[in-house]
């Protein structure tokens, strides 16, 4: 019983923890199933331990391996601009339970997930993998469309050892496109960089006529302790081995994504279960957390 106690004030004190950290947070109902929450104690030692501010904004000056990016941001943005015109930043099969590939409002394409090689970023953005190869603590890459006239709804990623850097690289550069964090604006401006930690609440909008086109990367968050750091490594080269996808061969992809369209293919059938039968649904879902719960329970007593 009292293993139950402790991880139910562990779960209440995750969610007030999100709450009183974000300026203006998620519906009460969202938080308590969202992935983030049950990250909490997953990220706490990487905030602890962090060199640099945990505010929602970093400034770029802490970390100065970024100024290759900005000072070759036009040679990025001319392979990033061939490789939209030539229909390559489209939308994929990675993360097949995300809402983000949703009405064709976002697509991508890959450079970098870790030391997982993607041939067709070698192949047909040469430049930009010459610099990217430079920056050990960049871990993830990839070019990101959103398309005009939509946005990306109000959400916080769940890892904290990382720090999301954007450049701005063929925008409408009208206070018409941005990205909020935390509640407050950023313009997107050709050439233009912004680093935010993304466990805050965050959304992109773009209200113009123009596709934004950025180059999204994920840093390492500089920690006092090394061997942390190293840890939060390994994690996150497992966790993006599960869902890296090649940009023109789909049979190269993790594990991941192939168990994603089974989790698709289920939420699809309890939606449908909803729409025919609202009571039976919400009966059975309920019975079924009752079970696990209850089994969860029996095993620890």
């Amino acid at each position: 019983m009292a293993v139950i106690v402790v991880c139910v004030l562990l779960y209440v004190g995750c969610i007030v923890f999100i709450r009183v950290r974000n300026r203006k947070p998620l519906g009460l109902k969202r938080q308590l199933s969202d992935f983030s929450t049950f990250m909490v104690p997953f990220n706490i030692p990487a905030y602890l331990l962090s060199k640099v501010p945990t505010t929602p904004r970093i400034g770029v000056n802490h970390f100065p391996e970024l100024q290759l990016i900005e000072d070759n941001w036009e040679t990025i943005r001319d392979e990033a601009l061939a490789l939209y015109e030539g229909g390559k930043i489209a939308a994929k099969d990675d993360l097949p339970a995300s809402s983000f590939y949703k009405d064709g409002r976002w697509t991508s394409f890959y450079l970098k997930v870790y030391d997982n090689k993607l041939p067709s970023a070698y192949d047909l953005a040469p430049k930009t993998m010459a610099l990217l190869d430079q920056l050990p603590s960049m871990n993830i890459a990839l070019f990101a469309v959103l398309m005009p006239g939509k946005k990306l709804n109000r959400h916080h990623d769940p890892f904290a050892y990382t720090l999301r850097y954007s450049m701005g690289l063929s925008t409408p550069n009208d206070e018409g496109c941005g990205l909020t964090v935390n509640e407050d604006d950023y313009i997107w401006r050709d050439g233009d960089s912004i680093i935010f930690d993304e466990t805050y609440i965050h959304s992109a909008w773009n209200r113009t006529e123009t596709p934004r086109i950025i180059l999204m990367t994920d840093v390492d968050r500089p920690m006092k302790w090394k061997w942390v750091q190293k840890v939060y490594w390994y994690f996150g080269w497992f966790f993006n081995r599960l869902f890296f996808i090649d940009n023109l061969d789909s049979s190269h992809t993790g594990v991941g994504n192939k168990l994603g369209k089974g989790v698709i293919a289920y939420k699809g059938f309890l939606k449908s279960v909803k729409r025919k039968n609202k009571t039976f649904y919400v009966t059975a879902k309920w019975a079924v957390v009752l079970a696990v719960l209850g089994s969860i329970g029996y095993q620890l007593l």
